[in-house]
């Protein structure tokens, strides 16, 4: 096979993968940094243990990090190893989040069976120029000679796979990526923080203020999605992970491999509030616009979407107050994310108690494709993600919801009571708190004082001014602010 051609074929199964996984378009790339080169001069590489053989069959000019298959991406993500050694391609979440942070799709080579090295491209293509010659020699006969010695568990590519492999790395374009430090302070002592493109007009406002008062501490930010942030956290290339929706599982297993340790999140406004026609709705229940039913219980929630919750499920529209169809045994149609690590997965483990979905959920694309199928279908209920203005149909509205029995129903509206919304979500910060031997934490002083002040009076009314923007916040009510002001001070 030529070496066109498999690239060709390589990009075509990546790509439409990558994008499904996206929040959104990729933004504007940046130029890609090294921060793999070791104090003795050998080049970093991460993974499983198999990063080690790996190293060793490189005669010399590589040192491994042993940080675990899913711990490798993020370092990967952040340019702190070269390659990251991984006995499986990339999952669909990994490369979108490795592509919106470099630009280009995860270039993915076999080294021998089941057994990948994986390297960054930035939007053009283009690999860094050192990793080029020791990917060659890892494939040349004498690497392949090691690599077999050392891990007997692998079988040797075949020679067909071998030189197609051969081929398609030697079509690879090159260039040198700058180096730089391997942490979060510069060397002009600014601080990093890497997160949420949902910020780009918060933010700046916050840190000015902040310059204010702490005029000795200077930031730089990089918004380019939630998806970067703990990648960022995960690599210590970040002070913060200012995230616009919760952690997904995959970030959390991520960060836990590399740190032994999960980060902590701390809440500092609610996301979004709507509907509204000029900005974004949260994570909201759909049902069709002719259904009369009035609003849910989270209960009632949970015994719909999940399967196995306290008082049985509920299948049918006839169990609950007003029917949406003459036939009170009408069935209930339930449509939702998909459970791949994501947002249906998040939704699932933090608002439906962790309980698998129920045998009736369809599982969907997008929120787009959820709210068409709720619109079309009067026996429907969707679970949707954020959703720009104009993006609902017509056909579809958010259900009012309550947390408990007889409590009022709600919607997420920036008049109402955002802390009775049941299925509010934030703009969260996790930050890297390593728990100590007896009580407490340590986490950076410099994380610590930016939380206090995003949590202080005046930085949640530099929210409250922006939140009619697409992207707005809410400030925390009373009862969450203390909560999590008392959490800053636990750190």
């Amino acid at each position: 096979m030529k070496a066109g051609r498999y690239a060709a074929l390589l990009a075509a199964a990546l790509v439409p993968l990558a994008a499904f996984a996206q929040e959104g378009a990729i933004p504007e790339p940046k130029p890609l940094v090294a921060r793999y080169r070791a104090e003795d001069g050998r080049l970093t590489i991460g993974g499983g243990p198999e990063a080690e053989q790996v190293a060793g069959a490189a005669a010399g000019k590589l040192t491994a990090r042993i940080s675990g298959p899913d711990g490798a991406v993020p370092l990967l993500t952040q340019g702190t190893v070269m390659l990251a050694i991984l006995p499986r391609t990339l999952t669909a979440m990994e490369s979108a989040a490795v592509r919106r942070f470099s630009g280009g799709v995860p270039f993915t080579l076999p080294l021998m069976q089941g057994l990948y090295a994986h390297l960054r491209r930035d939007a053009a293509g283009t690999v860094d120029a050192r990793a080029l010659p020791i990917a060659a020699s890892l494939l040349a006969p004498g690497g392949q000679t090691a690599l077999t010695r050392s891990l007997p568990a692998y079988k040797p590519l075949s020679p067909e796979k071998l030189d197609e492999a051969r081929q398609a790395l030697s079509a690879l374009p090159g260039a040198t990526y700058a180096e730089a430090g391997s942490g979060y302070r510069a060397k002009d002592g600014t601080l990093a923080i890497v997160g949420s493109d949902t910020l780009t007009e918060l933010l700046p406002d916050i840190l000015q203020a902040y310059a204010r008062r702490a005029p000795d501490v200077r930031f730089t930010t990089d918004l380019r999605g939630s998806s970067t942030a703990m990648p960022a956290l995960s690599a210590g290339t970040s002070l913060i992970a200012p995230m616009g929706r919760e952690a997904w599982q995959n970030d959390i297993d991520a960060f836990r491999q590399v740190k032994g340790y999960a980060p902590t999140r701390i809440r500092i406004a609610y996301a979004s509030h709507g509907p509204r026609p000029d900005g974004k709705t949260p994570p909201a229940i759909y049902v069709n616009a002719s259904n009369p039913v009035s609003g849910l219980t989270m209960e009632q929630v949970r015994r719909i979407f999940a399967a196995g919750a306290d008082g049985g499920d509920i299948a049918d529209w006839g169990q609950l107050q007003g029917a949406p169809h003459s036939d009170r045994s009408a069935p209930i149609h339930v449509y939702g994310a998909r459970d791949d690590g994501g947002f249906g997965t998040a939704m699932r483990l933090s608002k439906l108690d962790g309980l698998p979905f129920s045998a009736r959920y369809r599982s969907m694309a997008s929120g787009k494709a959820i709210l068409a199928a709720v619109a079309a279908d009067p026996l429907a209920i969707g679970y949707a993600t954020w959703m720009d203005a104009g993006d609902a149909p017509a056909g579809v509205r958010v259900l009012p919801l309550s947390k408990r029995q007889g409590s009022p129903y709600v919607l997420p509206a920036a008049d109402g009571h955002r802390g009775e919304w049941p299925i509010s979500y934030f703009f969260n910060v996790y930050v890297d708190a390593r728990p100590e031997a007896g009580s407490g934490s340590r986490t950076a002083p410099e994380a610590k004082a930016l939380l206090r002040f995003l949590l202080s009076d005046q930085g949640q009314s530099i929210i409250a001014r922006h939140s009619r923007e697409e992207n707005g916040y809410l400030p925390l009510d009373s009862a969450d602010l203390a909560e999590e002001r008392a959490k800053v001070e636990a750190l």
